[in-house]
C-alpha cells in the first residue's frame, strides 16, 4: 500500500521565480519522489473573508430572515443562512485521479476569499430583490430602521 502524499509549499513570485528558500524545499521534495510520477499545482493563494465582511453577512442574515419572516415565514436566522449558502455557495467536488465530478458540497462562508464573500453578499441581495421586492443594503450603505411603539 503507497501513502498518498501531499507536500505544500508556499512563495511569492518575484521576476517569475520563487523565493530561493522555497525553490530549495521544492527539490528537495521532488528528490524524494525521483522515479515516480507527480502531480505539481500552481494556484494563487488569497486571503480570506474580513472580520467586517463576516459582521456584515450576518447582518444581512438577519435582515433577509426578519423580511422573509413579515411575509408570514417563521424562519430562524440559521435556517436563512443554510438556504442561501445553499443556493448561492454550492460547489462541484472532483475526484482528484480523474478530474471527474463525483458530487456537490455546500462551502462555508469561512472558506471564502474576500472576492469570494462579495459575490456572495451581491448574490444574495440581488436575490432578495428580484425574489422577494427586498431593498437589503449593501455594505457602507446607511439604513434608518422604524420601531413601533
Amino acid at each position: 500500500m503507497t501513502k498518498n502524499l501531499t507536500a505544500v509549499f508556499l512563495s511569492d513570485v518575484k521576476g517569475g521565480r520563487l523565493q530561493k528558500n522555497a525553490s530549495r524545499h521544492i527539490a528537495d521534495e521532488l528528490a524524494r519522489h525521483e522515479g515516480k510520477r507527480v502531480e505539481i499545482k500552481i494556484r494563487r493563494v488569497s486571503s480570506k473573508r474580513t472580520l467586517p465582511q463576516n459582521a456584515y453577512l450576518h447582518l444581512l442574515f438577519t435582515l433577509f430572515t426578519n423580511e422573509l419572516n413579515a411575509l408570514g415565514n417563521t424562519f430562524q436566522m440559521i435556517e436563512v443562512k443554510e438556504l442561501l449558502k445553499t443556493k448561492f455557495a454550492t460547489m462541484d467536488v472532483f475526484n482528484e485521479a480523474t478530474g471527474e465530478v463525483i458530487g456537490q458540497r455546500v462551502k462555508g462562508t469561512s472558506e471564502m476569499t474576500k472576492g469570494e464573500m462579495i459575490e456572495f453578499i451581491d448574490s444574495i441581495i440581488r436575490y432578495g430583490k428580484e425574489m422577494f421586492n427586498f431593498n437589503l443594503p449593501y455594505p457602507n450603505e446607511s439604513m434608518t430602521f422604524e420601531f413601533e411603539n
